[in-house]
């Protein structure tokens, strides 16, 4: 992947050609000396996270959101952390995209939980709310979200790698969840890929005794991209798939393996997978 990165003083950006997701990075500093005159943001609608480094050996952030840009939001957390250095800003070029209160509440919610789940940071963030973004725009968020995590990998900013549970060797994934249990039944989910051509992968996933087991009848996105486990590429690529159809059970010890097989990138099966309620089954982790 090709991207667009410019400095700007201190400030990093980082964009994709024919996109219009914007992501930068900003000294903390910076911002109370006031940034954003110089970074020039056209769309005040942002989500941000802000980044310290922790001398005990754990790094700390915190994940908001601001519909004024950057002025005062940002740098009203000194009270959860007085060490903050960097500032990640997530926005679009320009305004009167679908970036507005809801949905960038909604990405917010999904940062927070993506912070917590990959288990890398001490998270400062109390809470978060899924917002009134409709499922159009959340659909939109998800495909923005999955950009922007590897833009924001580039500026140094890992939400990608997921820590390695020893409980869970044959996923290679740290769900650090083992003590929660999600009713037997079986649960679903559905995400439109742009890099499937605007298709939806769609998927079933049964939970019995405490194991998570893809069902056979998925539609599963033939094409990969960064984040997908080792583990669960070995089984996507021995498995019976046949015109991106699953034909066979597969079993997995985390709700977050059989998210990452069907979308063939990286996941979070805590808030991919929905119950009959269309409610993810994070809220057993609540």
């Amino acid at each position: 992947m090709k991207y667009i990165i410019k400095q700007l003083g201190r400030s990093v950006e980082v964009s994709e050609a024919n996109s219009s997701i914007l992501v930068y990075r900003i000294p903390y500093q910076d911002l109370i000396g006031g940034a954003d005159s110089i970074l020039k943001v056209k769309n005040k609608f942002i989500v941000y996270i802000l980044f310290g480094e922790n001398e005990n050996g754990r790094d700390v952030v915190y994940v908001g959101k601001s519909k004024n840009g950057l002025k005062n939001r940002p740098t009203s957390h000194e009270d959860l952390y007085s060490h903050w250095d960097y500032c990640y800003i997530l926005t679009q070029f320009e305004e009167r995209t679908f970036f507005n209160d809801g949905t960038i509440q909604y990405i917010e919610d999904q940062v927070n939980k993506r912070v917590n789940s990959i288990n890398h940071y001490e998270n400062k963030t109390t809470q978060t709310t899924g917002g009134t973004a409709n499922r159009n725009d959340e659909e939109d968020c998800d495909v923005y979200l999955q950009k922007a995590y590897l833009m924001l990998d580039v500026l140094g900013l890992d939400l990608i790698t997921f820590m390695q549970d020893k409980s869970d060797p044959d996923d290679g994934i740290d769900d650090l969840q083992s003590d929660i249990i999600v009713p037997d039944g079986v649960y679903h989910m559905s995400r439109k890929l742009k890099n499937w051509g605007n298709k939806t992968a769609k998927g079933q996933m049964q939970v019995a005794n405490g194991k998570y087991i893809l069902l056979k009848g998925s539609d599963v996105c033939p094409n990969e991209g960064k984040g997908l486990f080792d583990a669960v590429r070995v089984k996507r690529e021995s498995a019976n798939v046949i015109d991106n159809v699953l034909q066979e059970d597969i079993v997995f010890s985390s709700p977050t393996g059989p998210a990452v097989f069907v979308l063939g990138c990286s996941a979070n099966g805590w808030t991919t997978w929905k119950d009959v309620d269309e409610e993810p089954i994070d809220k057993y982790r609540k």
